[in-house]
């Protein structure tokens, strides 16, 4: 009898603490959907409401998180400011391999209170993704530095993302992994893009037992192939694409073509929450296994 109710204990930790993970993702993918929150479109003096979420649930969960603001071109003769939210988990070990950064942008389309585009799919799914696999990764040892990092002006022109790989050492990082429409539909199938010298990496993950599907390749002509539709440049169509400038391996995570994409039926009623939950909590298990190894630069 011990030890029925010493696996029977374990087994309601670990289920109570699946409900609360739940609970969490579904309350951050909330707010970010939120009237409150307006669309979150790019451009204001100070860091808006969502920046401002952002940085308070990071330094929540104890890490170290600042902000790093930018110009941006809007229209053809002014210019506006976006501000990332960096976050980073400091490698644990005396032996640290290259660093490992995790990107999702947090902007969207904007719009008014009781007029918006909510961008629950594109991108709330990535952002509140970053906060998830933060938590979980903060208990783990870590062979590298992770950073969480959460671009505005995405829609804008990749903007967050160039600037922030123009003010860092590229020479330091490994790999960018790219959360961006996380929301997988009727396929079940997650996409993976990824630059050649990552493809080690996604083979990784496809040998995790995950509930659905995985459809990896670095030729967006295959991936035109499969999805049926040839419109999307899919190497330059998230901020993946400015760290690939700059010959850092990636691996993009989406769900490929969503006919809600940048209309106002993008919103958390009208995606399956069970099913992104599924892919957070994979790619969650594919960036602590990264983690746990050194990994190394193969630029």
């Amino acid at each position: 009898m011990r030890v029925s109710w010493l696996l029977l204990s374990i087994w309601l930790v670990a289920n109570a603490n699946a409900a609360s993970a739940s609970t969490r993702l579904y309350e951050d993918m909330s707010v970010l959907t939120s009237s409150e929150h307006q669309g979150r479109e790019a451009g204001s003096p100070t860091p808006n409401i969502t920046a401002q979420f952002l940085h308070e649930r990071f330094q929540s969960l104890g890490i170290e998180v600042n902000y790093q603001s930018f110009e941006f071109k809007n229209g053809f003769f002014s210019k506006k400011l976006g501000h990332n939210v960096i976050a980073t988990l400091p490698c644990t070990v005396d032996q640290c391999g290259k660093k490992l950064v995790i990107t999702a942008h947090y902007d969207h389309l904007g719009g008014r209170e009781n007029s918006f585009y909510a961008g629950a799919n594109d991108n709330a799914t990535g952002t509140a993704a970053l906060l998830a696999i933060a938590k979980v990764l903060k208990e783990q040892t870590r062979f590298s530095d992770v950073i969480f990092l959460a671009t505005d002006a995405e829609e804008k022109g990749l903007y967050g993302a160039k600037h922030y790989v123009s003010e860092t050492d590229i020479n330091g990082y490994a790999l960018n992994i790219n959360l961006d429409m996380l929301a997988i539909n009727n396929r079940n199938t997650l996409y993976a893009l990824h630059d050649k010298k990552a493809k080690k990496y996604i083979e990784q993950f496809k040998q995790q037992e995950n509930p659905f599907k995985v459809f990896s390749t670095s030729s967006q002509f295959r991936l035109h192939k499969k999805l049926n539709d040839n419109r999307i440049n899919w190497h330059k169509a998230s901020d993946h694409y400015a760290f690939s400038l700059k010959k850092i391996p990636y691996i993009y995570f989406g769900m490929g073509i969503d006919d809600k994409h940048h209309t106002k039926k993008d919103t958390l009623d009208n995606m399956n929450f069970e099913k992104y939950q599924a892919v957070v909590e994979s790619i969650s298990d594919f960036i602590v296994s990264l983690a746990q190894i050194p990994l190394d630069s193969t630029n």
